[in-house]
């Protein structure tokens, strides 16, 4: 049996290539098997609740879980099973604490050492982690932060509490020391949004696609764009007012809406 997976990290085309899959499930299902977040959301809650409190009876839980997903699945099923969902690695940095990926390494050992015990140690088994340069990764992810919790760090403690993290290079070669001989895909956001398929394109590499079914595919849409840095101001503001979470949440979700409106 064929298994990729996807596990990281955020903000690096991830949406992206996961809206890729879905747009094209038709065109793709006869020659793969597509999971996404949605389908092993137990799997996918116990990498994050690890990450958050690293304690030995959430890894355990995270291997069950993965270990009763896994035994449901069809091991005659010829096609390839392609698993993409970043919080496989835990949770973003910048949530619940968590200023790295450290636990990123823990939970890919445990996810490659479960895989092969529970389908058996001839299962052809690659991860993928999606990679980014430094500071643009910061950025982005500062940017998600603003919009979408209440961070109110200013942009330059933010980066200096976080610069850990956005060494993706580092963590993945820390992954990799972890899962041994499993082959690690890296594939750089700055070297595939160019490609025909964008974010898409180290993952399709991977599965030798015939070229008839290649030309056919749908390049992804950009899943989020990026924001003015007005807008994000703006979201910095809310946040750091005494409006209520509510309030500040219709805020900024009411601002957004007006910028993509304009976008239009």
């Amino acid at each position: 049996m064929r298994l990729l997976i996807h596990t990281g990290f955020h903000k690096t085309g991830t949406t992206s290539l996961q809206h890729g899959l879905q747009d094209n499930h038709a065109l793709l299902e006869p020659h793969m098997r597509i999971v996404l977040y949605k389908d092993i959301s137990p799997v996918v809650n116990a990498a994050r609740d690890f990450s958050a409190d690293r304690t030995a009876d959430n890894l355990r839980c995270f291997c069950m879980r993965l270990h009763r997903y896994l035994v449901g699945l069809d091991t005659t099923d010829p096609r390839p099973l392609v698993i993409s969902a970043e919080d496989l690695c835990g949770h973003m940095p910048g949530r619940e604490g968590l200023t790295s990926y450290t636990a990123a390494p823990i939970l890919m050992r445990a996810l490659t050492m479960t895989t092969l015990e529970t389908l058996g140690p001839e299962t052809d088994l690659t991860l993928m982690l999606s990679l980014r340069a430094p500071g643009s990764w910061l950025q982005s992810c500062y940017a998600q932060h603003l919009r979408v919790i209440r961070m109110t760090d200013s942009w330059e403690a933010y980066q200096q509490a976080y610069i850990e993290s956005a060494d993706l290079t580092t963590i993945a070669d820390r992954i990799q020391a972890q899962i041994g001989d499993i082959p690690l895909i890296r594939a750089s956001l700055e070297d595939s949004k160019d490609r025909p398929h964008g974010p898409m394109s180290p993952l399709l590499d991977a599965l030798d696609l015939p070229p008839d079914v290649l030309s056919a595919i749908k390049p992804p849409s950009q899943a989020n764009p990026k924001e003015p840095s007005e807008l994000r101001e703006l979201y910095l503001e809310a946040n750091r007012s005494d409006l209520s979470n509510k309030k500040v949440r219709d805020a900024k979700v009411a601002a957004r809406n007006i910028w993509l409106q304009t976008r239009n």
